[in-house]
């Protein structure tokens, strides 16, 4: 009986052990996944405009811009950026940070993003910066969506690099 019982243990230890290994390894594959989304994300931006960058939003997104209210959809996403959406803005980002939950189905990316813009006082190129949070939920096909998003800008501008040429 008491042997039994220590085999009972051992095995309840190695089976836990393993699931504790497996949950890792996904939550690795999982961090990795959200480093990719966010490779597609930018490429898709910059080559399909808005409606790529739409296309890495939930349905049911909440988007938080600065000086503005709350963006709660895709659809109020496209109507308020739609106006002012600029093809020709090249907008870079670096997540410095992922992690996802323990669950496997949510995660965040943090980093850093730039844009070189035309300063009008100036009339020089500069870089404006700043810094994001995105909050990406696992869809059911076990794609990573963006359910909230929010960046802010860095308070100082920096001369630009030379520009490059785009895609």
């Amino acid at each position: 009986m008491k042997s039994s019982f220590l085999v009972l243990i051992a095995l309840l230890a190695v089976s836990t052990g393993s699931a504790y290994a497996a949950g890792k390894n996904t939550i690795e594959a999982d961090k990795q996944a959200l480093m990719k989304a966010e490779a597609d994300f930018e490429k898709a931006r910059a080559e399909k405009g808005l409606e790529g960058w739409l296309s890495f939003f939930a349905d049911d997104t909440l988007d938080l811009p600065a000086g503005l209210p709350i963006a709660t959809g895709k659809d109020v996403m496209r109507k308020r950026l739609a106006s002012r959406w600029d093809k020709n803005v090249v907008l870079k980002w670096q997540p410095l940070k992922v992690d996802v939950a323990a669950s496997g189905d949510i995660g965040y990316t943090a980093g850093n993003w730039q844009i070189p813009v035309l300063d009008r006082r100036s009339n020089k190129r500069v870089l404006v910066t700043g810094k994001y949070l995105t909050v990406w939920k696992k869809q059911k096909d076990g794609s990573w969506k963006v359910v909230a998003d929010i960046a802010n800008q860095d308070p100082v501008l920096t001369p630009a690099p030379a520009a490059t040429p785009s895609h």
